[in-house]
C-alpha cells in the first residue's frame, strides 16, 4: 500500500497477471473530448504529478517495465492532459527514446528540475528513489505554498470584505439617509456632507470613470508584471513588502535549498544544478543572484561566497553552506537549512494570523463606524438644538 498525503494506492495482480494500480480511481472511460467538465480540470496541478511520481515509484520498485508502468499510469490518470501527455510519453519510449528525454518535451508539466532528476535516475539505475524523492519535493513545495497563501489570504479576504460593505453602505444607504436630511432643510456637518457627495460621485459618472480607470490599470498592471522588466520589478516589491517580504523570502529560501540539495544527492552537475535551481527559485531577484553565483563556481569561487557577496541570502544561510563546503557535507547543510525555513515560514505565518485578525477586525470597525458617525452626526446635533431649548 502507497500513501500520499490523503491520498492511497496499491498494486495488485489483475486476470493474466498483468498489474493494476488501485484505489487511484474507479473504472470509467476516458475522453479527451473538449467538454467543460475536462476544461476546468485540464490544468496539471502539483498534487497530479506527486502521484504520477508516487505510482511510477512503486511500480518500478516492483519490477514492472516503464512502458508498463506508463500503461496503468495512462488508465490510471484522472487529469486528462497528464494521461494524453503519459500516452505520448509512452509511444516515444517505446519507440527506443528515453523516459527523461520523452519527459523534457511536455516542460509546461514536467520541468527541468523533474526532467534532470529523471536523468541522473537513469544514469545511476536508481529511478525507484528519485521518483519518491520527486514526489516528497513536490509535496513539500505544496505545503510550503499553501501556508504562504494561507497567510496572504486572510488579509485580502477581509479587504476585500471591508470594501464590499463600505461600497454597499456608500451607494444603499447613505442616499436614504440624505433624502431625509434634504426633507429637514438643515446645515449639514462637514463630515456628513463630503460622504453625502462621495456617494452622489459614486452613483453617478464619476463613479463609472473610477470604476473604468480601475480596470485599465488592473488590466496593464497583469500585462507590465508579465514582461521581464515588469517582474523583476514586481519581485522586488514583493521582497520589500512589510510582514509580507520576510515571510516570502524564507519560502523562497527553503525552496531553494531543498531543490538544490536533492540536486546534489542525485549526483547533478553543480553548474547544472545552479541554472535548474535558479529556473525554479519563484523568485526573478533570487535567480538572478544565484545565476550570479554560478559565474563565479565557474571561475572556481565558493558557492557560499558567491551567495555572500549578493547580499541576497541570509549569513546563516551562507555560513551553513561554507560548513558544508569545508566538511564534504554541503547536501546535509543545504536540507537543515530548508528544515529550518520550513519550519520558521510555519512559525511566522501562525504569527501573521494572530496579528492580522485583530487588525483586521478593527479596521472593519472603523470603516462602518465612521460612515454610521457621519450619517447620525446631524440627527446628533438636532437632538442637542431641540434640548437647549
Amino acid at each position: 500500500m502507497l500513501r500520499s498525503r490523503g491520498q492511497s494506492y496499491a498494486i495488485k495482480p489483475a486476470t493474466g497477471g498483468v498489474l493494476r494500480v488501485t484505489g487511484l480511481k474507479k473504472e470509467k472511460e476516458k475522453s479527451f473530448s473538449l467538454n467543460i467538465f475536462n476544461i476546468l480540470k485540464s490544468r496539471v496541478k502539483i498534487d497530479d504529478i506527486s502521484v504520477f511520481s508516487r505510482g511510477f515509484s512503486t511500480m518500478v520498485g516492483a519490477g514492472v517495465p516503464l512502458a508498463q508502468c506508463l500503461e496503468i499510469l495512462i488508465e490510471q490518470t484522472e487529469n486528462p492532459n497528464l494521461s494524453k501527455a503519459t500516452a505520448e510519453i509512452k509511444a516515444e519510449v517505446e519507440g527506443g527514446g528515453s523516459l527523461s528525454e520523452a519527459l523534457g518535451k511536455y516542460p509546461k508539466i514536467f520541468d527541468k528540475l523533474y526532467v534532470n532528476m529523471i536523468k541522473a535516475g537513469e544514469a545511476s539505475g536508481q529511478l525507484e528513489p528519485i521518483f519518491n524523492q520527486l514526489a516528497d519535493l513536490l509535496e513539500q513545495q505544496r505545503d510550503l505554498r499553501n501556508k504562504v497563501k494561507s497567510a496572504l489570504f486572510l488579509p485580502g479576504m477581509v479587504l476585500g470584505f471591508c470594501l464590499l460593505i463600505t461600497i454597499g453602505l456608500i451607494v444603499f444607504v447613505v442616499p436614504r439617509f440624505a433624502g431625509i436630511f434634504e426633507m429637514m432643510n438643515a446645515p449639514l456637518p462637514g463630515p456628513t456632507q463630503m460622504l453625502i457627495n462621495i456617494s452622489r460621485d459614486i452613483r453617478g459618472p464619476k463613479g463609472l470613470i473610477a470604476v473604468a480607470v480601475v480596470g485599465f490599470l488592473a488590466f496593464a498592471i497583469s500585462k507590465i508584471v508579465k514582461t521581464e522588466q515588469g517582474g523583476h520589478i514586481w519581485d522586488q516589491i514583493k521582497l520589500k513588502l512589510p510582514l509580507f517580504g520576510s515571510l516570502i523570502m524564507k519560502k523562497v529560501i527553503a525552496n531553494f535549498a531543498r531543490t538544490y540539495g536533492l540536486l546534489d544527492r542525485s549526483g547533478v552537475p553543480i553548474l547544472e544544478s545552479l541554472d535548474i535551481v535558479a529556473e525554479t527559485a519563484g523568485n526573478r531577484i533570487v535567480s538572478n543572484s544565484i545565476l550570479e553565483a554560478r559565474k563565479g563556481v565557474q571561475e572556481g569561487e565558493d558557492l557560499s561566497n558567491r551567495l555572500e557577496k549578493s547580499r541576497i541570502f541570509p549569513p546563516m544561510v551562507t555560513q551553513m553552506i561554507v560548513v558544508g563546503e569545508k566538511t564534504g557535507a554541503v547536501e546535509t547543510m543545504l536540507f537543515k537549512i530548508a528544515e529550518l525555513y520550513e519550519a520558521d515560514v510555519e512559525r511566522t505565518v501562525e504569527g501573521l494570523t494572530k496579528l492580522i485578525e485583530p487588525m483586521m477586525m478593527i479596521l472593519v470597525g472603523l470603516l462602518v463606524g465612521s460612515i454610521l458617525i457621519c450619517m447620525y452626526l446631524p440627527i446628533f446635533n438636532m437632538a442637542g438644538l431641540m434640548s437647549n431649548m
